[in-house]
């Protein structure tokens, strides 16, 4: 996004003002250590909506009552500020839009007034949309615990600082990827701030999230009434048989689930000779018969699941038994195999056949031990099995003595009205309605399938139209490609050369691919501060690079170095190229390289994105370039920001 910070300030109580004035392009703020150099990327940062302030402590914080940034976008200036953090700036920003040029220079504290004054959160969030970030919900999960985050400049700020002691770091290349949680924020939502998704895709993400935990939940229930079937059946085929009885017919038992629903439609009437048929005595002498033929199963049942418990008792006593006989053996065995006599030293023969026999009956006993530890198992599992057939036919005996209640109910009914086709009306009442509830969940269920799947499938279509896929190809194999060129340029070890740099997408992850031992060499693997500071400044050069050209990137195209030069040191250089050190040419590499890679953003782009560097080097002959056309401030001796 074509936007970059036109000033930095910092107001004190009274309204007085300290300023930093930037350009697009690259800008350097140079000086001595204690001048205040880094406290503007933290200034930046709080202004962006920083849940704190890490705004160094001391002459900046007994300054500062307010500080603010001025943006400038394309065609209007955002004026961001907030007061001390102690000082209502944990809960407040100020926000102020206008089309009109703001000059830094005449810029005052009036415009700080209650109208521009939002809360922090409404303000980060106005402030997401002033740099386009087009989704307020990443939510794709629909069980998710809570909603995913909303996309926020918080995380575009990992993107854009390189702080003092991370611009050369080997553990570390993202601004405050210590938390886990700000890391996986800031990767899922790469594609947001690249401009690859709005928030119509995770609409659509979570409806399809949605559809495939309800597809699961209709297969379950799908199998669930599948293997029911047999259930179902027969507790239909029982309602068909009441109806058989009453009418005088029998009905043959291997009937399928289709063919009872069927044969609703085709039943038997009810005639004269229904009076006189004895298949209510028939089909009711059949059911007691077999109530009485389970009974007696479960009757066995229990006497087994008895026995059993009983045999375990007696194994527990026995193997308790046998533990006592063990513990008298060990603690009565003589050690030897055989007995001499004291006094003579010759053999016992009686003791020692003793002995023998008792060492045989020991070796017995263990085995015997060994062999009755496992039987409890077994016992066990044979009593579960038992008690589960013991279940089943308790619910057979009930199912039966409901189908013989009901044929009770129909001849006591029947004795009284004297009127049989009143039961048959009912019994065919009794068939329509079980039918028409078994036609109307295997309806729904087909019919939920095949919506849903129409559904899934247009989802998935318009998801895919996002391409996603492509998008992370691409931009994987640009970054690569960046990094790669930029880092040649840069004091990279020749060990690592030629680089082949990889970054990858979904963990942000770099590393050099090595062809010799086809193996990856990360960052915290290689040593030198030298090639750790390349690393950070081709990765991040490269993500600007990546971003600025993004037709509908949200991500401003600002970087800030904080001391890249840290590595090497120097402070002044000479211009006589006789006089320069290897460390020396090789920080005016750094600065070249950044120039060259704005001007090639620029001839993309037409527009040049912002990298603001602060460092201690105060003078630098970079080759085709002057290094006076990029200084902003130059803070040494008295000369400082505050």
């Amino acid at each position: 996004m074509n936007v970059y910070i036109k000033s930095i300030l910092a107001f004190n109580v009274e309204g007085e003002k300290r300023h930093v004035d930037l350009t697009e392009g690259l800008n350097v703020i140079t000086g001595e250590s204690k001048s205040g150099k880094s406290a503007l990327l933290e200034i930046i940062d709080y202004c962006l909506g920083s849940s704190k302030s890490t705004i160094p402590k001391g002459e900046v914080t007994k300054f500062g009552h307010l500080f603010a940034l001025i943006l400038k976008f394309q065609k209007y200036h955002l004026v961001v500020a907030r007061k001390r953090f102690d000082n209502d700036g944990k809960k407040q920003m100020y926000l102020y839009r206008t089309s009109q040029n703001i000059i830094p220079k005449e810029l005052s504290m009036d415009l700080f007034t209650e109208e521009n004054i939002l809360s922090l959160e409404q303000a980060k969030i106005e402030l997401g949309r002033e740099f386009g970030i087009a989704v307020t919900n990443s939510t794709e999960n629909i069980d998710a615990a809570k909603n995913e985050p909303r996309p926020s400049v918080r995380n575009m700020t990992s993107y854009m600082f390189q702080h003092q002691n991370l611009v050369a770091s080997k553990f570390a290349l993202f601004y405050r990827f210590e938390d886990s949680q700000k890391r996986e924020q800031t990767i899922k939502q790469f594609p947001v701030f690249a401009g690859w998704v709005d928030q119509q895709y995770y609409n659509y993400r979570l409806e399809l999230d949605e559809l495939l935990k309800q597809q699961k939940r209709n297969e379950k229930l799908q199998q669930s009434y599948y293997k029911s079937t047999e259930t179902i059946k027969r507790n239909l085929l029982n309602t068909f048989k009441r109806y058989y009885m009453l009418v005088g017919k029998s009905l043959d038992d291997n009937l399928s689930l289709n063919k009872l629903l069927n044969l609703r439609r085709s039943l038997p009437d009810f005639t004269r000779e229904s009076y006189l048929s004895e298949e209510m005595e028939h089909r009711y002498g059949e059911l007691k018969k077999q109530r009485e033929e389970l009974k007696q199963q479960r009757y066995d049942i229990e006497m087994g699941i008895s026995n059993l418990e009983l045999s375990h008792g007696y194994g527990q006593n026995y193997s308790s038994n046998l533990k006592s006989l063990k513990a008298i053996l060990n603690h009565s065995l003589h050690h030897n195999d055989s007995y001499n006599c004291p006094l003579c030293g010759q053999g016992v023969k009686v003791l020692s056949q003793k002995i023998i026999s008792l060492n045989d009956s020991k070796q017995w006993l263990v085995k015997e031990l060994a062999s009755v530890k496992g039987q409890g198992n077994e016992f066990y599992l044979q009593i579960h099995n038992l008690n589960m057939e013991k279940d089943k036919l308790n619910d057979e005996i009930r199912r039966i003595g409901y189908e013989i209640s009901k044929i009770e109910a129909i001849t006591d009914r029947w004795k009284k009205s004297k009127k049989l086709d009143n039961e048959v009306v009912y019994a065919r009442a009794e068939i329509d309605i079980e039918c028409k509830r078994i036609e109307e969940q295997l309806v729904n269920l087909r019919k939920n399938d095949n919506e849903s799947d129409i559904r899934i499938n247009e989802l998935n279509k318009l998801i895919e139209g996002y391409n996603l896929y492509s998008y992370y190809s691409q931009a994987a194999t640009f970054i690569k490609t960046n990094i790669t060129r930029v880092i040649e340029k840069l004091d990279f070890e020749e060990e690592f050369r030629p680089a082949d740099m990889n970054f990858l997408l979904d963990t942000f992850d770099l590393y050099h691919y090595d062809k010799e031992s086809k193996s990856r060499v990360y960052l915290s693997e290689m040593g030198s501060g030298a090639n750790w500071l390349a690393c950070h400044v081709s990765l991040f050069l490269s993500l600007l690079h990546f971003f600025a050209i993004q037709e509908k990137s949200a991500m401003p195209s600002i970087l800030f170095l904080d001391q890249p030069s840290q590595v090497y040191f120097p402070e002044k250089i000479f211009i006589n190229a006789k006089e320069k050190s290897n460390d020396v040419l090789k920080v005016e590499q750094i600065y070249k390289t950044i120039i060259e890679e704005i001007d090639l953003i620029e001839e993309t782009i037409h527009f040049k994105p912002q990298v603001i560097i602060t460092d201690h080097v105060g003078e630098l002959d970079i080759e085709d370039y002057n290094f006076e056309d990029y200084l902003r401030k130059n803070w040494r001796g008295s000369n400082k920001f505050i």
